[in-house]
């Protein structure tokens, strides 16, 4: 009994020793106590709040297409407004030579459309100093031109009649030729945006 109890004695008191250290158990990584890993972002993932590439406020540069048109049709708009107040026929016979402008025969509709055409194309040559998208160049241009044709018939039958009177001579002015040209840029700057907006 007494070499019993002496073994018993000399044995290990268990639950004292046989804990870990508290440093190692902070060294210890448990595996039950990682953090989970974040899933890998795929191609149609946000990244999170913070973590992503900054995007870019600034806008867009504007198409060199879009704006070498919108340049054409602020050519064109200012040829008509000018050549509204230039002389459209011009006549020269015995009393003197005299002329008439269109604004003289009250062409208003050229002034509205050449006053469209000139805010339209500075918004696309230089959109930001201001945004005007009321109606579209080609629109404007093709009106234009059918005003510019029904015109031009009203003023070649005129010369014909004057140039009939004797010793009267008779031509169109360089309004008229200004509002011609300014409606050709103003279709061309037209068509020129409308391809561009298809591709």
């Amino acid at each position: 009994m007494v070499g019993r109890d002496r073994r018993r004695a000399l044995a290990p008191v268990l639950g004292v020793h046989d804990h870990p250290r508290m440093d190692e158990e902070g060294q210890r990584p448990d595996p039950a106590r990682q953090l989970p890993q974040p899933p890998p972002q795929g191609l149609g993932q946000r990244p999170p709040p913070g973590l992503g590439p900054t995007p870019s406020t600034r806008p867009a540069p504007p198409r060199d297409g879009n704006t070498n048109a919108g340049w054409l049709v602020l050519a064109g708009g200012i040829l008509v407004l000018v050549g509204v107040f230039l002389p459209w026929i011009t006549v020269t016979g015995p009393a003197g030579t005299f002329s008439e402008s269109g604004k003289d025969a009250n062409e208003w509709a050229f002034l509205i459309l050449g006053g469209f055409a000139t805010v339209r194309g500075l918004s696309m040559a230089r959109p930001g100093l201001f945004r005007f998208q009321l109606g579209t160049p080609l629109i404007g241009g093709v009106i234009l031109a059918v005003l510019v044709a029904m015109r031009g018939s009203d003023l070649q039958k005129a010369l014909n009649d004057l140039r009939a009177v004797p010793g009267v001579t008779a031509s169109l002015g360089i309004g008229f030729w200004a509002v011609i040209t300014g409606t050709v840029l103003v279709l061309l700057g037209g068509i020129m945006a409308m391809q561009r907006r298809r591709l």
